[in-house]
């Protein structure tokens, strides 16, 4: 029986996916977050947390995409997906100093990414500029 609840629960992973390439975010996400309700083991719950923060970035509601990044860091804290994604939204959000936390963050984990240094010397330049005003 939990094989074919396992089996059901995929199949609407993968019908949430096609909806989310179809631009039906909202659909998605409902999806999704049956999905979690019944995940089970932390892999499933980071997938389905990172999915339904991507389907909230695409509405436009930032916070809950936030809030859905910080989910999966706190099954995985070194989640560099979710950190990017996080401190992406933040800066939306013009939470520089939190964005910047979250790519210090990154820079700990792989210092030699010029990508996350680049980012950390733009979010600091812009950090100087906001607090100066």
């Amino acid at each position: 029986m939990a094989g074919a609840a396992e089996g059901a629960g995929a199949e609407a992973v993968e019908r949430a996916h096609g909806l989310y390439r179809g631009g039906r975010h909202r659909e998605a996400l409902e999806l999704y977050s049956a999905a979690l309700a019944a995940a089970r083991g932390p892999a499933q719950r980071i997938a389905l947390h990172s999915n339904r923060a991507a389907c909230y970035l695409k509405l436009h509601d930032f916070h809950k995409a936030a809030q859905e990044c910080t989910s999966v860091l706190e099954l995985d804290t070194e989640h560099a997906g979710a950190l990017m994604l996080r401190a992406q939204t933040l800066v939306t959000l013009k939470d520089y100093q939190s964005a910047l936390f979250d790519v210090n963050r990154l820079v700990e984990i792989n210092p030699s990414s010029e990508v996350y240094r680049n980012l950390q010397a733009r979010l600091k330049t812009q950090l100087v500029y906001v607090l100066s005003k």
